[in-house]
């Protein structure tokens, strides 16, 4: 392998590595899945590249949240209140989430012209406190779920929904969901 190659892959796996890091989702995931969990988002986030429609992008969306939630369990400490060992939904679509956002948004891979047409489709990669937000601001909707954990596939879209409705209500239509998630991080854990 020439150095240039080399190199623009190991940039990759480098944003993948901080990617899951800055989800700060490793921890609640049992020893041994970060490893498994790059393999699998370097292979998912090097499809993106040939995304042509908002369809193939969920379908690859959902693909990996499938996967993590029949392939990762949660580790001891975040199973102490909990029934069920698989990762949720929930879980594996925030780190899908904030890879995807560190890898376009952030870093622009994996080109600028698919990263234009990406960054659309991007989800808002939600938290406890966002969740908290949106069940405050919209409680006629019934959210049942309390924290990230509790999120399945059905209260995972119904939480997209709401983003989108925040975004057209408080933001007018000015941002995307990749900045809805940045935006209100801030708000909520570094308030002025």
């Amino acid at each position: 392998m020439n150095p240039q190659d080399e190199a623009s892959l190991i940039k990759i796996k480098c944003v993948i590595d901080m990617a899951i890091d800055f989800s700060a989702m490793t921890r609640v995931f049992e020893k041994g899945s970060k490893q498994k969990i790059a393999e699998k988002l370097e292979h998912y986030l090097g499809l993106l590249a040939d995304i042509d429609s908002k369809d193939n992008f969920e379908k690859i969306h959902s693909e990996f949240c499938e996967w993590l939630v029949k392939n990762i369990c949660s580790s001891k400490k975040d199973l102490e209140n909990k029934n069920s060992q698989a990762a949720s939904y929930g879980q594996a679509a925030k780190l899908f989430n904030v890879a995807a956002k560190v890898y376009v948004y952030y870093c622009h891979l994996p080109d600028c012209e698919s990263n234009a047409m990406l960054l659309p489709m991007l989800h808002a990669a939600l938290d406890n406190l966002m969740m908290k937000k949106l069940r405050e601001k919209y409680p006629k909707e019934n959210i049942k779920a309390q924290t990230i954990s509790d999120v399945d596939k059905s209260e995972y879209v119904a939480l997209q929904k709401l983003v989108t409705r925040h975004i057209e209500d408080d933001f007018k239509n000015m941002i995307l969901p990749v900045h809805y998630d940045d935006i209100m991080w801030h708000r909520l854990n570094r308030p002025s």
